[in-house]
């Protein structure tokens, strides 16, 4: 528990606690998307810097058991002991699973699909590889845009500077022939 001053109405300077400590019940994943995903993360970080357990890898995956809930404890459940018992490999797990979902509903969503792919094969030091973007990429079409996808030429799925190209001329309404690059 921590504590802080303040300027009390009278005039004097009071301490008083704050509970760093997030409730139990307000530490819940279910599962929904990759928002929710992020957002647990770090509450589950800032749960356990207030701990003082930040860096005990088993303490903080058995906090996150505890707040599995819904399709996300199913998921939990089905992972394999070495995952459920350690932070950095559920994390990975989670962020994997919980990815950007594509639906094609706009030329902004494309953008910002390319982009987070393009982050992720950066992050991953594969932008140069053609494959690992567009293996990462096809697992998170939905819907309408998953029929799309799966009608393109493999040699088009395969290839990340090909898919996102084609992803652009399928789904940017403002997307010009003339306006690519020489």
């Amino acid at each position: 528990m921590a504590t802080n001053a303040y300027l009390h109405p009278t005039g004097t300077t009071q301490e008083r606690s704050i509970s760093l400590i997030i409730e139990p019940a307000d530490l819940e994943f279910q599962g929904k998307d990759l928002k929710e995903c992020e957002q647990f993360i770090k509450a589950v970080n800032k749960q356990a810097r207030a701990e003082g357990k930040l860096r005990d890898d088993a303490w903080i995956a058995d906090l996150v058991a505890t707040c599995m809930a819904g399709d996300a404890l199913i998921w939990w459940s089905s992972l394999d002991e070495e995952t459920q018992a350690s932070w950095k490999l559920l994390r990975k797990a989670m962020l994997s699973r919980y990815r950007l979902r594509f639906a094609g509903k706009s030329g902004a969503e494309a953008e910002e699909f390319v982009d987070w792919v393009r982050q992720r094969a950066l992050d991953a030091g594969k932008l140069d590889d053609p494959t690992w973007p567009s293996k990462l990429a096809s697992g998170c079409f939905m819907g309408s845009a998953l029929r799309w996808y799966t009608a393109l030429d493999p040699g088009i799925r395969g290839d990340w500077d090909s898919l996102q190209q084609a992803i652009f001329l399928q789904y940017s309404q403002d997307f010009k022939e003339g306006s690519l690059p020489p």
